[in-house]
């Protein structure tokens, strides 16, 4: 239930503290007193989206608070999956920045709206004036046959299928899109690939072949380089190596003199047995210089070769040929394989159907033996309404084709008139009629369904009388089970509730600000009886406005 609600700054409202009763409460006020505004604020903390428009004061926040005491047992799957501590009462609050930045929180963590959203699921449910609407709605009717059938387990479970179905029949539309693009392309990418095969490209070999080139176009100047180097080094009668015998020998003859002299003596034979690895090398480079004309030939036409095909597929260099190479390679086998991954995917989307079809339809026989005891329930509720030679009937068909509720298609058929040919809802039914068979369905769900608070706004529109005595004490009854608060403007609700709330507009200095207060005793009679007969209080309105409240 809630318990209790806090609003500070929303719209017209500065701040208000409202605590509830787990019974029949009713709100009544005067049009445009803040009914729907207090609805708003309330939705607030169900997860509904707002902006800086619902502040009051530009320079605050807006604050949203509702206190629920609600059973462990419905909350405590919610609070687990959400990874959330569950601790009693359950504070729900939403703040609205002055910047317009929006936060939520549930026991003072905070959370996206997506979870205030589905925790809301299991505390109230608001019944709006245009909700009436929802009746012909097929989603809704089949939702009504669901709650009284108890289909929860079974809808869940068809539903995890239903997604899984769903998941492989787009996997394999678009694994056959892009089949179907592949094909078309198939003799281009084979060509690509035979191109870049023929090749026979290595690892680095554009590089290799650049610097091979690199010494064949300027081998002469390299062999005389190379020449002259070897003749300094070693090739000569006062070359360096032959010096550096000299000191060498020098220096072997005194090293015994001093340490440094030692030291030297190490340096020098290092640098002499560098020097004539250097030598060997630069005979060796020598050699291998080779102005090979066929090889020239060969390197240049197989350079052009890597760097046609550079340009063509717009790569760097011959690395990245060979990495297209082996991405071309790779489509043409996903190609070829399409079709047995297609095979595959169409066996799976058979098998899942199987199985689906078996809930889906487990489910439609567990809705279809409830139609006569929920259009029991339903007629005989609204002959309690007054509504004596009131028909209704559930018109089932199962459909060919899986949607998210099963393969059920339901119409709610109704006349409220002996002799009527029963018709769809929005054909036949007038708004005090669906008025009234809302509520009906609403007892049935209250019945059924975990919700443990139902807020009614106005359900009573459009009825009058004794009609409206005989849905306050509906709602009353319900109550017993389950909190209700019902806004309305009726004074035969308005005197079935354990606690009356009136809204009012109060002037504060240059504005208007909305109020609440809970009526007792007199106070009480006197709203009562203004509704009754308007602002002017008549005796008569006072005395109907006791009997009202002494009947209840």
């Amino acid at each position: 239930m809630l318990q209790s609600l806090v609003i500070k700054n929303y719209a017209i409202i500065e701040q208000l503290q409202l605590d509830f009763n787990n019974d029949f409460t009713v709100i009544t006020g005067e049009t445009g007193a803040g009914k729907s505004i207090l609805l708003g604020a309330l939705s607030l903390i169900l997860g509904q989206r707002a902006d800086t428009s619902v502040l009051n004061d530009k320079e605050k926040k807006c604050v949203v608070e509702g206190t629920f005491d609600v059973s462990e047992k419905l909350v405590a799957p919610f609070f687990k999956n959400n990874d959330l501590d569950l601790e009693f009462p359950i504070i729900v609050r939403r703040e609205i920045s002055a910047n317009g930045k929006s936060r939520a929180f549930i026991n003072d963590t905070p959370v996206n709206l997506n979870t205030i959203k589905d925790l809301s699921l299991t505390l109230i449910d608001i019944h709006s004036q245009h909700e009436t609407l929802e009746l012909n709605s097929s989603d809704f009717q089949i939702e009504v046959i669901d709650a009284f059938a108890n289909t929860d387990e079974l809808l869940k479970e068809y539903k995890q299928h239903f997604s899984e179905y769903q998941k492989l029949q787009q996997n394999y539309q678009q694994l056959l899109r892009s089949e179907n693009e592949a094909k078309s392309d198939l003799d281009y990418l084979s060509f690509q690939l035979e191109e870049l095969k023929t090749l026979k490209l290595q690892s680095g070999e554009q590089v290799n072949i650049e610097s091979q080139l690199e010494i064949i176009n300027n081998a002469e100047q390299i062999h005389t380089t190379l020449q002259l180097s070897a003749n300094l080094l070693l090739n000569s009668d006062d070359s360096i190596i032959s010096r550096m015998n000299t000191i060498t020998q020098g220096f072997s003859k005194i090293s015994h003199c001093s340490e440094n002299y030692s030291q030297i003596l190490e340096r020098l034979n290092s640098i002499l047995i560098e020097l004539k690895d250097l030598s060997g090398e630069i005979d060796a480079e020598n050699d291998n210089v080779d102005i090979d004309a066929s090889k020239l030939d060969y390197l240049n036409s197989r350079l052009n070769s890597i760097y046609a095909l550079t340009q063509k597929h717009r790569v760097a260099d011959s690395d990245e040929l060979m990495e297209l190479e082996s991405k071309l390679e790779n489509q043409l086998n996903d190609i070829n394989s399409a079709e047995e991954k297609l095979e595959q995917l169409k066996q799976a989307i058979e098998n899942n159907k199987k199985t689906l079809l078996n809930i889906a339809e487990k489910l439609s026989a567990k809705r279809t033996t409830s139609f006569k005891a929920l259009e029991k329930n339903i007629i005989s509720n609204l002959k309690e309404l007054g509504m004596e030679d009131a028909s209704f009937k559930i018109e089932h068909q199962v459909n060919k084709e899986f949607a998210i509720t099963g393969i059920d298609q339901i119409e709610f058929m109704f006349s409220a008139n002996k002799g009527m040919t029963l018709k769809p809802l929005h054909k036949t039914a007038s708004g005090g009629e669906l008025s009234r068979l809302m509520l009906t369905i609403k007892a049935i769900l209250a019945e059924n369904s975990s919700i443990q608070t139902i807020v009614f706004d106005e359900i009573d529109t459009g009825v009058s009388g004794d009609i409206a005595y005989k849905m306050a004490a509906i709602m009353e009854l319900m109550s017993k089970k389950i909190q209700i608060i019902a806004i309305t403007h009726l004074p035969q609700v308005a005197a079935k509730g354990n606690t009356h709330f009136k809204i009012y507009k109060e002037n504060h200095q240059n504005k208007t600000l909305t109020k609440m207060k809970v009526l007792m005793d007199d106070d009480r009679i006197d709203e009562i009886a203004k509704m009754l007969s308007g602002k002017e209080l008549t005796g008569a309105a006072k005395e109907n406005a006791r009997h009202l409240l002494a009947v209840k």
